[in-house]
């Protein structure tokens, strides 16, 4: 699914996916959106795409909280010695508590919009 046919915004947030059916270290966060994220490891890792995973997420700038969450594997992809692996969050714990932390970085999103449309913009005083 490319980036025009999702449902949600796709935020670059960092963080730890821990997924221990998958593996006993951490995958790292590259994004999220309320229906799912990209998760990559250093390393090749094996992940049943029939299977749904229990997974904690800590973000880094919630890195005393982490989020319960089911997810579904996507797709994935290996390069080299990497693996990224694309989730779908099923209904789940935290699901609730995920969208909350979705919804403040929407605001920060438009935020930052706002401050940017506003550094773009020129003023001229005429005499």
């Amino acid at each position: 699914m490319n980036s025009k046919e999702r449902l949600s915004q796709r935020f670059e947030d960092m963080g730890r996916f821990f997924a221990e059916s998958i593996c006993a270290l951490p995958g790292i966060l590259e994004n999220i959106s309320r229906e799912g994220c990209k998760i990559r490891y250093q390393f090749p890792v094996t992940v049943d795409m029939d299977y749904d995973y229990e997974v904690k997420i800590t973000f880094a700038r919630a890195a005393s909280d982490s989020f319960a969450l089911v997810c579904h594997p996507q797709w994935i992809h290996e390069e080299g010695n990497s693996t990224e692996i694309g989730f779908r969050i099923l209904p789940s714990t935290d699901y609730t508590r995920l969208a909350s932390y979705i919804n403040q970085l929407e605001e920060e999103s438009a935020a930052d919009d706002i401050d940017i449309q506003l550094s773009d913009s020129v003023c001229q005083i005429i005499k």
